[in-house]
C-alpha cells in the first residue's frame, strides 16, 4: 500500500493537471465558436459560387483551352496533408495521416509529392516523403489572404506540369463532437467535383442555392468561355480556403473535447486517491492502535 504523503502528492499533482486542461478546454471553445461561425457564414458564399461556375461550366467545350481543367495521364501525383499545428486533440492529426498513407500506398507507382499544412504533418512526412512545400502558422481565425500562397503554388505548378493531379486530405468539420477525415480532388477541376464540392457544403443553406440556380437566367460578358477562364482559378482559391477553414474547425473541436474527457478523467482520479488516502491512513491508525494495545499487554 503506497504510503499518505505520496499519495497526498499524486492527488496534489492531479488536481494541478485538472486546472490545466479545464483552463484548455475554455480556450479551445473560444476559438471553436469563432472557427464554427467562419466556416458557416463561408458556406452559403461559397456554394453559391460553385453552383453558378456549375452553370458555366456548360459551356467547357474543351479542357484543353482551360488549364486548370486539363485532363493527362496522372504519373505525378501532389498530396496535400493538412494538420494541426500542436497536438492535445485526440485522433484528428493521426487519422488524417492514416488516410495519407494509405493513398501513397495505392500509388506507389507514381511521383508522389507532398505539401503539408502543419507542423505535425511536416514530421510526419520530413523523413518519408518528398515534401516540396511547408505552410504553418494559419491563424485561429483563418483569412483569406493566408491561403492564396498555398492555392497558387497549387496551381502554377499543376499547369507548369510538375504535377497531374493534386488531392487534398483534412478533417471535415460535421458537429463538436464529429469530424470526418475527407479527400478531396483539386487540381484538374471537372463538372464531378465541382458538384461534390456543392453536395457537401452548405447543406443548411441547400434550399437557397437550389432555388438561385432555378430561378435565375445568367447572361455572360464578354462570353461564357473568358468567364470560365476568370472563375476557375478563384474556384481553387475558395477550395483551399474552405478545407483550411474545415479543418481549423475540427482541431478547436477535437481538442476541446479532449481536454474536457481529460478534465473528467483527471476527477475520477481524484476521487480514486481520495479513497485510497482514506484507506492508508485508516490503515495506518489502526496500526498504531494495535501496537499501543500490544505495549499496553506486554506491560502488564
Amino acid at each position: 500500500m503506497l504510503s499518505t504523503r505520496l499519495i497526498r502528492r499524486q492527488i496534489q499533482s492531479t488536481k494541478n493537471i485538472a486546472k490545466i486542461t479545464k483552463a484548455m478546454e475554455m480556450v479551445s471553445a473560444a476559438k471553436m465558436k469563432k472557427s464554427q461561425e467562419a466556416v458557416l457564414v463561408a458556406r452559403p458564399y461559397a456554394e453559391a459560387a460553385l453552383e453558378l461556375l456549375d452553370n458555366v461550366c456548360g459551356s467547357m467545350t474543351s479542357r484543353k483551352d482551360y488549364p486548370l481543367a486539363h485532363k493527362r495521364e496522372i504519373s505525378r501525383l501532389c498530396l496535400v496533408v493538412i494538420t494541426s499545428d500542436k497536438g492535445l486533440c485526440g485522433g484528428l492529426n493521426s487519422n488524417v495521416l492514416r488516410e495519407a498513407g494509405k493513398i501513397i500506398a495505392e500509388n506507389q507507382d507514381k511521383e508522389i509529392s507532398i505539401v503539408t499544412i502543419g507542423k505535425k504533418a511536416e514530421k510526419f512526412f520530413r523523413t518519408r516523403q518528398n515534401v516540396i512545400a511547408v505552410f504553418e502558422g494559419i491563424g485561429d481565425t483563418v483569412e483569406l489572404a493566408e491561403t492564396l500562397p498555398i492555392s497558387r503554388l497549387l496551381m502554377d505548378d499543376f499547369i507548369g506540369g510538375k504535377y497531374d493531379k493534386v488531392i487534398a486530405v483534412y478533417t471535415d468539420f460535421v458537429s463538436t463532437l464529429k469530424q470526418n477525415v475527407e479527400v478531396k480532388d483539386l487540381l484538374p477541376i471537372s463538372e464531378r467535383s465541382i458538384r461534390e464540392t456543392i453536395d457537401e457544403m452548405g447543406k443548411d443553406e441547400i434550399g437557397r442555392a437550389k432555388k438561385l440556380k432555378d430561378t435565375t437566367e445568367y447572361l455572360f460578358e464578354p462570353s461564357p468561355e473568358e468567364v470560365l477562364r476568370k472563375l476557375l482559378p478563384n474556384l481553387v482559391e475558395t477550395q483551399v480556403f474552405d478545407i483550411v477553414l474545415e479543418s481549423n474547425a475540427s482541431e478547436h473541436s477535437a481538442r476541446m473535447v479532449a481536454m474536457k474527457n481529460s478534465t473528467d478523467n483527471a476527477k475520477d482520479l481524484l476521487e480514486d486517491l481520495k479513497l485510497a488516502y482514506n484507506y492508508a491512513r485508516q490503515g495506518k491508525i489502526t496500526q498504531e492502535m494495535s501496537e499501543i494495545a500490544a505495549g499496553v499487554a506486554a506491560l502488564e
